[in-house]
């Protein structure tokens, strides 16, 4: 498994949590710009991850 596969199933699975625990609806648009975000992180994640 890639690092970026890895990092979007963690994004998506935080926002099913959201869902689930905060009975918050996240449109799909948010969820896209979310979900894109992180893996346009991922390299600055890790490295921050790894300090």
């Amino acid at each position: 498994m890639k690092v970026q596969d890895f990092a979007y199933q963690v994004a998506v699975r935080t926002l099913e949590l959201l869902e689930e625990t905060q009975h918050y609806k996240i449109p799909d648009k948010l969820r896209k710009d979310v979900t894109d975000r992180i893996l346009q992180e991922v390299d600055h994640l890790l490295k921050k991850s790894s300090k």
